[in-house]
């Protein structure tokens, strides 16, 4: 599934894979996510699992909140229409994309094929 909002990069394959990575600031104007005051991040949109909200949390090798550029790891909470948890992935942050470690969905990825 390709990001459908982002108007800095190209839509690729992998629907957060250039989100997450992305060096461009959430403040400016056209990026798809929202800095919250929690400093937390979100998307506001329908998830690749049938969502209606994705929020990124980004993390540093220890496990600490940071803001997106500084981070080395990342967990998105794809949520529905009630609020309600319906699945997390679990990556690592790259300059070319992210890497998806687990996905905690029935769709657990067994080969290359199945990896955003």
């Amino acid at each position: 599934m390709k990001f459908p909002i982002c108007e800095y990069a190209d839509s690729a394959e992998g629907f957060y894979s250039q989100c997450a990575s992305c060096p461009i600031d959430s403040s400016s104007p056209g990026c798809a996510l929202d800095e919250l005051d929690n400093g937390n991040y979100q998307f506001e949109g329908v998830t690749p699992h049938g969502g209606v909200k994705a929020l990124f949390y980004f993390k540093d090798n220890e496990g600490n909140q940071v803001r997106k550029r500084d981070a080395i790891h990342v967990e998105i909470h794809e949520l529905d229409e009630q609020g309600h948890l319906m699945t997390i992935l679990y990556g690592m942050v790259d300059p070319e994309g992210m890497i998806y470690l687990k996905n905690s969905g029935p769709e657990k990825a067994h080969s290359q094929d199945n990896i955003q």
